[in-house]
C-alpha cells in the first residue's frame, strides 16, 4: 500500500517537473505591431542605408538611400507577423523607386530585412541587418566615450 501512494507521488512529481520544464522552453511571444514601433536603421548588403519608420499601427516608410546619394522612398504596412517573421506590402512613392517586396525576420534587438527587386527577373533579394536608431545612438556614445579613455596609439 505504502509502495502504490510512494510510486503515484513519485509518478505525480515527475508529470509535474516534465510540465514546468516544458513550460520554460517554450519560444517568446510573437512581437505586435505597437512593439515594433519606432525607427529602424542599417545596412544592406549592396552598401545602402535603410531606415524603417513604423507606427503603433504597423504603417510607416522606408527609405532607401543607395552608394550614389539617391532616395527611394516607399510607403510600407506591415501586414503579418507570423511568429518572428513579418510581412509588408510596399508602395513606392518617390519618383524612380523599384518596385520591390519586404520581407523579415525580428529577433528582440533586430530586424532582418530582405528586399526583394521585382524588376529583375524573378527578383533578387537584398538583405539589410536593422537595428533601433535610438539603440544605434546610445551604443555609438558608449563608444566614443570608451575610446576617448584609451591612451593615444601612435598612427601606423
Amino acid at each position: 500500500m505504502k509502495s502504490t501512494r510512494l510510486f503515484l507521488l513519485l509518478l505525480v512529481l515527475a508529470l509535474l517537473l516534465v510540465s514546468v520544464g516544458a513550460q520554460a522552453i517554450k519560444p517568446p511571444m510573437p512581437r505586435t505591431k505597437a512593439q515594433l514601433a519606432g525607427v529602424w536603421v542599417g545596412p544592406d548588403a549592396w552598401g545602402a542605408v535603410l531606415r524603417l519608420e513604423l507606427n503603433s499601427a504597423g504603417q510607416g516608410r522606408l527609405v532607401v538611400r543607395d552608394l550614389d546619394s539617391n532616395l527611394a522612398i516607399y510607403q510600407v504596412v506591415l501586414t503579418k507577423i507570423d511568429v518572428n517573421d513579418l510581412s509588408f506590402s510596399v508602395s513606392p512613392v518617390s519618383k524612380g523607386a523599384a518596385r520591390i517586396a519586404l520581407y523579415g525576420t525580428n529577433d528582440s534587438n533586430a530586424i532582418d530585412l530582405v528586399r526583394y527587386l521585382k524588376d529583375h527577373g524573378d527578383g533578387y533579394g537584398v538583405r539589410a541587418l536593422l537595428i533601433r536608431q535610438s539603440g544605434l545612438q546610445s551604443g555609438l556614445q558608449d563608444l566614443k566615450g570608451a575610446s576617448s579613455e584609451l591612451p593615444a596609439q601612435p598612427a601606423r
